[in-house]
């Protein structure tokens, strides 16, 4: 496959996961089926994307990995800049525009602690699709005459492309805009996507997938 029909299928991948799940949620009553349904359609999405670069992935690697210690170390660094950022931004908006205009997750609050898990499993494989397509491809493949609009575009995308976790309030998603000129700062600096993909992963596997483990563990005492 061409380069240029990897890029156009990438860049694909998460408008249909966005328009499939709203879809999914839509017509199914049943959290259990919902989360099932939308666990596989991240997960394929994340196997795609990564089977649409593996070459630029294995590339990538290879000079990560080099210095793999060190490069995790910093990681960890960066994920706590990652907190600070969230909070810092979300302390600068006022409270009453960060109020959702209904609950989110109402009907995920009755499942179990090992649904909880499956839920955590969303976050802690979307980091593979979302910095391949923000970081890589609206970033990255710009020339240095538009990068820097793109920088700004791909951030504001990857804010909004968490409409459905904030039930399209714009205000809350904000942060995660700046998130995104994070981890855009950070592909850049770094020249190489898995230091994104690596802080990305950190920073969702502490807030989702760390969270719901130990609520499994605490169920059984």
């Amino acid at each position: 496959m061409k380069a240029i029909q990897k890029q156009q299928w990438g860049l694909l991948i998460i408008p249909l996961e966005l328009l499939i799940g709203a879809h999914l949620f839509r017509l199914s009553k049943n959290p259990k089926v919902t989360l099932l349904a939308s666990t596989a359609l991240v997960l394929i999405g994340a196997l795609l994307m990564i089977w649409l670069f593996h070459d630029f992935l294995k590339e990538q690697w290879h000079h990560y990995r080099q210095k793999l210690f060190l490069r995790l170390l910093v990681s960890i660094i960066l994920v706590v800049g990652a907190f600070l950022i969230l909070q810092a931004t979300r302390r600068m908006l006022p409270s009453e525009l960060l109020q959702l205009r209904t609950p989110t997750g109402d009907s995920l609050q009755i499942l179990s602690p090992s649904w909880t898990v499956l839920a955590a499993v969303i976050p802690f494989i979307a980091p593979f699709t979302e910095e391949l397509t923000f970081r890589y491809l609206l970033l990255g493949q710009f020339s240095s005459k538009t990068w820097r609009m793109m920088f700004f575009v791909q951030s504001i995308l990857f804010g909004l492309i968490h409409w459905n976790n904030f039930n399209g309030n714009v205000y809350a998603m904000i942060p995660y805009m700046v998130l995104g000129l994070y981890f855009g700062g950070i592909y850049l600096l770094s020249g190489n996507i898995w230091s994104s993909i690596i802080v990305h992963w950190m920073l969702n596997t502490m807030n989702s997938m760390l969270p719901a483990l130990l609520l499994l563990f605490l169920k059984f005492f």
